[in-house]
């Protein structure tokens, strides 16, 4: 991989990580190197507190993160070290701050999530990127809706996009991007227990349920009124009931709420593979996999959730955590189990 600091290259580093996840809105980094203090480019990378441009890329020039240096750690010993270096994409800082009181007030009447995505990420010098897939989704106008004020400005927008079942994401130019994965699209690859060295689950059983109920509270407009929708999972072999309550939006967003909730809860299952190779692939891809040694008797398709790059001195690793396409879809799922 390649480097570039404050568009200069930076020739002289080890150990580089890369770690992309498909529903954030930033990737992290981190890279060893020595300080030289008397080097003028090494005084602005291993400044503390300036956070510096950083931009890597692959060995043949495409762009993977863009982003800037969060932590150093200096040391001053008898024997010289190597520094680690870790940052993340451009996006990042909408995870650590909150609504400036410049962009008071907090409540929003009548506005749309691209309204209030880009009147906030103006603030940071963010661009935002709309996949043609959901521009009507994008557009459209929600009646009210208010952040709180410790809320962080990701989470603020991920609720509502999350709403419209939407994914907030971001891209290699630090862009955030609001898309929806194509959960049709061709396998970019299959795996099996040949031609990956490892493959296992991460299964959180506790966040996940049988039955799923969405009820809408009653509204001044309609007072009589108590809608109720379901979501079934059928890869849940105990019954296991969740009931939540949707306190704003159309009576008729239950029903996507519950299968919002459903999609939610399948993050809790996700497979990862690790390869001692560079993969080719991307984050939101489609691959199948096929292994009885993690009970998957079918081929069985996946998406990539999350990419970790490593490339050291001996070599370069990938590892990959892929989760069900349903994930993101908010559809139901077959029982790849059964």
């Amino acid at each position: 991989m390649k480097i570039k600091v404050n568009g200069s290259d930076f020739l002289f580093f080890n150990d580089i990580t890369i770690s992309m996840v498909l529903d954030s809105v930033a990737s992290a980094f981190s890279f060893s190197a020595r300080f030289n203090p008397k080097n003028p480019q090494h005084k602005e990378l291993f400044r503390p507190l300036g956070y510096p441009k950083v931009e890597i890329y692959h060995d043949d020039g495409r762009l993977l993160l863009t982003g800037v240096v969060l932590n150093q750690n200096q040391k001053s010993k008898a024997e010289p070290e190597l520094i680690t270096l870790s940052g993340y994409s451009k996006g990042g800082v909408l995870d650590d701050c909150n609504i400036p009181l410049t962009a008071y007030p907090l409540e929003s009447l009548k506005r749309s999530l691209y309204d209030i995505a880009s009147r906030l990420l103006n603030i940071f010098s963010l661009n935002l990127v709309v996949a043609p897939n959901v521009l009507k989704d994008v557009n459209a106008i929600y009646e009210k809706t208010s952040a709180e004020p410790t809320d962080s400005i990701t989470s603020y927008l991920a609720k509502l996009a999350a709403q419209r079942n939407i994914v907030l994401s971001h891209d290699e130019k630090g862009n955030i991007v609001l898309f929806r994965p194509n959960a049709n699209a061709a396998p970019r690859y299959f795996f099996d227990s040949e031609n990956t060295v490892d493959m296992s689950w991460s299964v959180n059983g506790q966040q996940l349920h049988s039955d799923i109920d969405v009820i809408r509270q009653p509204s001044e407009d309609n007072p009589g009124v108590s809608l109720a929708d379901k979501a079934k999972n059928p890869l849940i072999g105990a019954y296991r009931p969740s009931v939540s309550i949707l306190s704003s939006g159309k009576e008729t967003d239950t029903k996507r709420a519950a299968d919002n909730k459903m999609a939610s809860e399948l993050s809790g299952l996700v497979l990862n593979l690790a390869f001692e190779k560079y993969v080719e692939v991307l984050i939101g891809d489609i691959i199948e996999v096929q292994n009885e040694e993690v009970y998957l008797y079918q081929r069985t398709r996946f998406m990539v959730s999350a990419i970790n790059l490593k490339e050291t001195e001996t070599g370069i690793t990938t590892e990959l955590s892929v989760v069900l396409p349903e994930s993101y879809t908010g559809e139901t799922p077959k029982n790849i189990f059964a």
